[in-house]
């Protein structure tokens, strides 16, 4: 497999593991602020024992090799996602999501001025077909009435983008210690804000699920593979997050998401699929 294939490989799968996360909050009653500590907690141990594997007990190692470019990632990383819960709060999931879209868009204008890393027609095509996908999903184009959770979303989605930026511009680092410091960062920003950490005998695997396996391990797949491939084309991957996740809530609770969301979905996925193939042909 060569090393653009593998890259787009492993940021996809991310992607499919994301995608997860809103059947998992689905079945948790915990508050939104203990359920991002315990999911920060979570992912930051599962990770720290991944280095340990993976470097066969030297976990110091990657981190003396990433230097500050770590913890410059795992303060995006962690500004995204804080960012994305706290826009659910003061706007729709369907703004949020909108704005969210953005995101291929803002990584490849930041590549572009950055990296001067080329966009080729085929994946502005993918981006502007997939945007539009996720503007059927959501019936309707965001609104300014709701600003605060709107900025918050751009932030989100700034943030996110500055992740792939930098994964793509130190392609030459391990990035897995800043997905780690994104953990440490969200989890000791999340303690004052839990009203409480306790959580229920049904909630604590979820949660551990949650932050161990969707955020760990996506994060582990993502900047692994993200080096390999244009930022542009990273995040046009990771809308598939976007498109299968009401799905999977759908299978599991028969919460039917409706002919816009199905519709929307197969527009992002046809375009994914599409940009796949056409790629392979190149």
């Amino acid at each position: 497999m060569s090393t653009y294939a593998r890259g787009f490989a492993l940021v996809l799968a991310a992607a499919l593991v994301w995608s997860t996360g809103g059947l998992i909050v689905r079945s948790v009653t915990a508050e939104s602020w203990t359920i991002v500590f315990w999911r920060s907690a979570s992912c930051a141990a599962f990770l720290l024992a991944y280095i340990s594997v993976t470097e066969r007990g030297r976990p110091w190692r990657p981190f003396a090799q990433a230097g500050w470019v770590a913890v410059v990632l795992g303060g995006a990383f962690a500004t995204s996602s804080i960012s994305f819960v706290l826009a659910l709060a003061y706007t729709s999931v369907a703004n949020t999501l909108m704005i969210l879209a953005l995101a291929p868009i803002i990584a490849g204008l930041m590549a572009r001025a950055i990296l001067k890393e080329p966009i080729d027609r085929r994946t502005w095509l993918a981006i502007a077909v997939a945007t539009l996908g996720v503007a059927v999903m959501m019936g309707r184009l965001p609104s300014g009435d709701d600003l605060l959770g709107t900025a918050l979303a751009a932030l989100s989605a700034v943030a996110y983008s500055g992740t792939v930026v930098t994964v793509r511009a130190r392609r030459d680092l391990p990035m897995v210690p800043g997905a780690f410091f994104a953990g440490v960062f969200a989890t000791l920003i999340a303690l004052p804000m839990a009203p409480t950490l306790a959580v229920t005998q049904h909630d604590l695997p979820l949660l551990l699920l949650f932050g161990a396996g969707q955020l760990g391990v996506g994060m582990a797949l993502f900047t692994t593979g993200a080096r390999f491939i244009p930022a542009a084309t990273s995040s046009l991957l990771c809308l598939a997050e976007i498109a299968l996740g009401p799905v999977w809530v759908w299978f599991a609770y028969g919460e039917n998401p409706g002919p816009w969301v199905l519709s929307g979905g197969a527009i992002v996925m046809t375009a994914l699929i599409v940009h796949t193939l056409a790629g392979r042909r190149s």
